[in-house]
């Protein structure tokens, strides 16, 4: 709000000006002084910001007020009234740098003029002076930044000059809180919190941002409960802009110099949040337990996971995927380059194992996971990969079931082909034979080449059962084309020759010949 002082001896007069400034527009405190002397009295107790004053008065005219009031107060605006139509009241006037000389009677519309002039002075000014003052908080954040990221000596000095003669947060503070944030936050929310946030947690703060996803918190207070602040900040975010934040909290500061190293210090407890996704406040000296690891366990679990991956193992993939994550979940002396490196590598292969997976599009889903923020996102990404894969192989294996049931079928049919196998029946359905191996194994419980043997088997039985074939020529009906090998086959599958196979059968019909009544 805007204050004028209204300085005349006569009463009336300073009614008349005061009537004047309720016709302008805005919202203004109005002083009066009787004189000179009691307007001093005034601005010794009150910030004012524009002076009307007439210029005859007892005991200290308008011109002497106006030449002791520049000596103090050199921003002031100042407005002279008189009823003297004389160059030279106006020219000395002029000369303390007042900014209109106004005849009496007052014009309204002059004052209106004169006024606005005034007012526009005013702004002006304030905007030079806001101008100013960004202009120096960006030079003290500068050389801020530039001493936390360089801890170099010249930085320091440079902020010790910016800020020694201040009393503001950035030269008085104790602690540093270091805030991470996710989707810009605080590019996009920043003008919108600052002055909520204050009254939240109703303290004063200096406020420094790094980037789009990172800010820091300086507070004054030594004797404050920072757990009580820091939550109450994690509250305001997650509740009013439904910001998922970390917050990492720096020791007390007792000696700027050591801003530097705090910080670093800052960064490193943030990277916990790659590990422990749901602790969101972290407090330099506060350490927490940690489990060692075997950094050459690594390999053989990532050995055992490609192996997984390679034949299509998928319940001890699922379980060497869960024992890799589980370790780093609980071991944080890894880098999250590293973690990320370890596990972009399985990301790959599941990847090259899916049709359609082009390498433009192996290449986004590798970058998306360098640019997780913590582990939890990591493992989403390799395990929402891994999924993908478990559907696709479980769609291959319902395909399959039909390619099977073409392979068995095609089999029941031309059992007798001598080179029926692998190799034939694989180029029907388009597969590798050791593909349509595995795949027929899986499915059916048995492997293909014993499914064929069987086939071959059961119907060189029915042949010397319910036929009066030569052996040889059976076992080139089944597809055999060495006898003896047919014959060693069969005692092998089934426990007798052939022939006693067909002996017990001529036993059978002759027991059952003699057996039947006569009629």
């Amino acid at each position: 709000m805007i204050t004028i002082l209204i300085v005349d001896d006569e009463k009336l007069e300073r009614r008349g000006i005061r009537f004047l400034l309720k016709r302008e527009e805005g919202e203004f405190q109005i002083l009066e002084a009787a004189n000179g002397k009691d307007a001093l009295g005034v601005l010794a107790s009150n910030h004012v910001d524009i002076l009307f004053s007439d210029v005859k008065m007892p005991y200290m005219n308008g011109l002497e007020l106006t030449k002791a009031v520049r000596e103090d107060h050199p921003e002031m605006e100042i407005v002279i009234f008189s009823g003297y139509n004389d160059f030279s009241y106006a020219r000395e006037a002029l000369r303390y740098g007042v900014v209109d000389y106004v005849l009496k009677p007052v014009d309204p519309n002059e004052f209106h003029k004169t006024f606005q002039r005034v007012m526009e002075n005013i702004s002006s000014k304030e905007e030079k002076q806001k101008q100013q003052n960004r202009k120096e908080d960006y030079l003290k954040k500068y050389f801020f930044l530039r001493y936390l990221y360089s801890g170099k000596e010249e930085d320091f000095v440079q902020l010790e000059k910016l800020t020694d003669e201040t009393e503001d947060d950035v030269s008085q503070f104790s602690r540093m809180v270091l805030v991470s944030a996710s989707n810009g936050f605080f590019e996009t929310e920043e003008e919108h919190f600052l002055t909520s946030l204050k009254e939240e947690v109703q303290r004063e703060f200096y406020y420094v941002n790094l980037n789009s996803n990172e800010s820091i918190f300086l507070f004054a207070e030594k004797y404050t409960d920072y757990h009580v602040v820091v939550e109450k900040m994690y509250r305001f975010f997650a509740h009013q802009f439904d910001s998922e934040c970390y917050f990492a909290v720096s020791k007390e500061i007792e000696d700027r110099k050591n801003l530097a190293e705090e910080f670093k210090a800052l960064e490193g407890m943030l990277e916990e949040q790659f590990y422990q996704p749901h602790q969101h406040l972290f407090f330099h000296g506060e350490k927490q337990e940690e489990k060692k690891a075997d950094p050459a366990e690594d390999s053989e679990i990532m050995e055992q996971i490609t192996n997984d991956i390679q034949y299509k193992d998928l319940p001890h993939l699922r379980q060497d995927f869960q024992k890799l994550e589980d370790k780093y979940r609980a071991n944080k002396q890894f880098s999250d380059m590293y973690v990320k490196f370890v596990f972009s590598g399985i990301l790959k292969e599941l990847l090259d194992q899916m049709d359609g997976m082009d390498e433009k599009m192996l290449s986004k889903r590798v970058d998306r996971l360098y640019r997780c923020k913590n582990l939890k996102d990591v493992i989403a990404i390799v395990d929402e990969a891994l999924q993908e894969y478990e559907h696709c192989i479980q769609e291959q294996e319902d395909g399959f079931r039909s390619e099977i049931t073409k392979v068995k079928s095609y089999i029941y049919h031309h059992y007798q082909e001598r080179n029926l196998g692998a190799e034939t029946l694989s180029a029907m359905v388009f597969l590798s034979p050791g593909y349509l191996s595995a795949v027929f194994k899986e499915e059916t419980g048995v492997t293909l080449n014993r499914f064929i043997r069987e086939v071959r088997m059961e119907k060189a039985k029915e042949l010397l059962e319910t036929t009066n074939m030569k052996i040889s020529g059976i076992a080139k009906e089944v597809g055999f084309s060495n006898n003896s090998y047919f014959c060693r086959s069969f005692r092998e599958f089934f426990g007798d020759t052939p022939e006693a196979c067909r002996k017990g059968t001529e036993a059978d019909e002759k027991t059952n010949t003699e057996a039947a009544p006569s009629i």
